[in-house]
Formats: structure tokens, sequence, C-alpha cells
């Protein structure tokens, strides 16, 4: 029987003698445990002070893309965004609050949509756009290039020889620099003669634009739309109106 017990009393033996290391070993698993856990438990403390602090996130609308003076916001322009309450500008729109307002202020993509943005909700159409002081006037060009809402052009008019010498022997003179578009027809616009004698354009290449103009403006466009031959030059943005870039 002692031979029997023998090996096992040296395994015994054995075992105790690395014993010792395992207890390390098993102590450091237990360490490392524990500070993973308060590292764990504390940067998630701070993440919830820092969510307090910053507040409750909202569904805010965010252009989706450029949003000229004088659109109307769809649903299609527009993308929802969540962002914490401290971090949003004042009077930001939420998604249905922002959407079938008249834009009053132009939007760049990527931008929040608020308040001062758009028109109150009682003005609909270009009506909605028109700040004061402003009129919204629609001319009809010829062979006209056709320029994109938002845009800038200067307002150009040729006279006929009397009417030439009438303004100052200048045969095409500029009515309105730097204006701002508000819209342009659908369809083709017919095209009368300056002196009343019908149609002599036909519809081919005329095209009725609504230009946001000042009140001074606004009769120049008047006598050229009725005395002369409207055209239309695209401008670039360093030269468009002061309301342009409202």
């Amino acid at each position: 029987m002692a031979r029997a017990g023998a090996p096992s009393l040296e395994k015994g033996l054995a075992m105790s003698r690395r014993s010792p290391r395992a207890v390390v070993l098993w102590l450091g698993a237990v360490v490392v445990a524990i500070t993973t856990a308060a590292l764990v438990a504390t940067d998630l403390a701070a993440l919830h002070r820092r969510a307090h602090s910053l507040g409750s996130p909202q569904a805010v609308a965010v252009a989706a893309r450029d949003l000229p003076l004088g659109s109307s916001i769809r649903r299609g322009d527009i993308t929802i965004r969540s962002v914490h309450r401290s971090q949003l500008p004042r009077g930001v729109l939420s998604p249905d609050a922002a959407e079938r307002r008249v834009v009053a202020v132009p939007v760049v993509r990527g931008a929040f949509v608020v308040e001062g943005n758009v028109a109150p909700r009682r003005r609909t159409g270009l009506d909605g756009a028109i700040p004061p002081g402003m009129r919204a006037v629609r001319v009809v060009a010829r062979d006209a290039l056709h320029p994109p809402v938002g845009t800038s052009v200067d307002v150009l008019v040729t006279f006929e020889s009397n009417d030439g010498a009438a303004a100052g022997g200048a045969p095409t003179v500029v009515a309105a620099r730097g204006v701002l578009v508000l819209g342009t027809d659908d369809e083709p616009a017919a095209v009368e003669h300056p002196t009343g004698g019908g149609d002599t354009g036909g519809r081919e290449g005329a095209l009725g634009v609504t230009l946001l103009v000042t009140e001074d403006d606004a009769p120049r466009l008047a006598f050229a739309a009725a005395a002369g031959v409207v055209t239309l030059a695209l401008v670039p943005p360093e030269d468009a109106g002061p309301m342009a870039g409202r």
C-alpha cells in the first residue's frame, strides 16, 4: 500500500510547489478584471454626465440641397438629424415645422433650417419671399438663357432707333444689375413687338422670368419690357446685388 500511495504523494507535492504561481496568476486576473470594470464604469459615468450637460437629443431639419430664395420646402429638400439641444442654433426647426414653408433667406446644403430662413406660414408662394422694400417683377426675354432659380442676372434692354436716342444714344442699356431670379416659366412666352406690331419672334426662345428688384428698378424694368427687347445676362455671385445673398 505504501508503494501504491507514493506516486499520489509525489503528485500532491508537485502541485503544492506550483500553487503559488497559480495563485499569483489568478490574483493578477482578478486585479485586471476589477480594474477594467472600474474604468468602464468611470467612462460610462462620464458619458452620462456629458450627455446630461448637452441636453436631450432633438430631431431637426437640415438642408439636403441648396434652398434658394422663394422656393417652397418639400420633404425631399431636408434630412432629419438628431442633435443634442445645447448644440443647436436658436430657432432651429423640426422637419414638420420646416415643410411647406417658403424660403425667405437662402439655406446652403448641410445647414440647419431655422425660423429666420423661412417666411411666416401664412405667406405662401412668391409673396413669402419678397422682403420689405423689394418687388417681384416678371419680364419676358427673347433668345434667353434659362437662369436657375437663385442665380443673379443683369437685365439688358435694346431699344429701337428712336428710343435709342431717348436713352442717350446707346442701343443697349442695363435696366437692372445683379438682380435675383425668383422663378422661370415652364412654357415659352409670347413676345410682343415694342411698338405693338404683334408677335414678331414667335414663342421659340422667349422666356418669362420673375425677378426680385428694388422699388427703383421696378419702373425701369416695366419701361424696358414695354419699349425694348429684353435680354438676360448671367452674372457671377461676386456681382450679385445685395438681396441675392439674403
